[in-house]
């Protein structure tokens, strides 16, 4: 059930420049949360900005009632949020959204575009490591984000598009000449990103979820501001996704 929750800060992280982890107290989300959820966060001590920033979940901790997120600091909201100390109060909203999962097969493989690697590793975590995991940045300086993914997914394979990281190319590069007809992917990244990996491999691979990147306004199904366009019609990113099979999705008609 999504429900708002005031949660403190137990530990905050910046793992990469401008890139920041947060751990937080919070046990129904612990239990509740399953790999594709996000949550929507808010700091209690300020009434801007007014919209909560919706993060997807990184981890859970059951038996502690903590979770983490982590995401990048590009406005006021993330500012915000990555400028709060351990101790101070956010409000959470969630757990929010559906998941990956059933796959069609025994054998997952990840494709991630920088930060969409989020809910893929909760998803490891879930399930245990990928037989492969792609994950695609834009250049060196993504190095210290890179090597804290590799920390915890030692399988990762890492792209990056000027080719000094890791090897020349994007993410999906890493699907080129890959037997994918017994492979489920689970992917998240940029929309142009998924767009791309559909429209080269999605004759091979029957079952390729993807995690749709939208702004949100309520997070609740509400507000109508999340809506794409999809073969059974117009659905809502935040409960009717943000996890859908790509072959659902209009890729022509979403806003990219």
């Amino acid at each position: 059930m999504i429900r708002d929750y005031q949660a403190p800060l137990l530990a905050k992280e910046e793992v990469s420049p401008g890139i920041w982890r947060l751990s937080l107290e919070c046990p129904p989300i612990a239990r509740e949360a399953r790999p594709g959820n996000f949550v929507l966060l808010k700091a209690v001590s300020s009434s801007a900005p007014l919209l909560r920033r919706p993060l997807g979940v990184l981890e859970t901790d059951a038996e502690k009632g903590t979770f983490g997120v982590l995401f990048r600091v590009v406005g006021a909201g993330t500012e915000l949020l990555s400028g709060m100390a351990p101790g101070q109060i956010l409000s959470v909203r969630g757990p929010v959204g559906g998941q990956f999962g059933p796959f069609e097969h025994g054998r997952v493989w990840a494709v991630a575009g920088t930060l969409g690697v989020v809910p893929l590793l909760f998803l490891r975590q879930a399930r245990g490591a990928f037989d492969k995991l792609f994950l695609g940045v834009g250049n060196a300086g993504w190095r210290p984000f890179a090597e804290w993914v590799r920390a915890r997914a030692p399988e990762m394979e890492l792209f990056s598009d000027d080719g000094s990281l890791g090897k020349k190319g994007f993410a999906i590069d890493g699907l080129k000449d890959q037997a994918l007809e017994d492979v489920s992917l689970a992917v998240c990244g940029p929309n142009p990103m998924m767009k791309a990996l559909y429209g080269q491999y999605g004759a091979r691979c029957a079952d390729i979820q993807v995690s749709l990147e939208r702004r949100m306004g309520c997070g609740m199904g509400g507000c109508f501001g999340c809506v794409v366009d999809t073969e059974t019609g117009r659905r809502r990113v935040c409960i009717d996704g943000p996890v859908f099979q790509a072959r659902e999705v209009k890729w022509d008609e979403l806003h990219l």
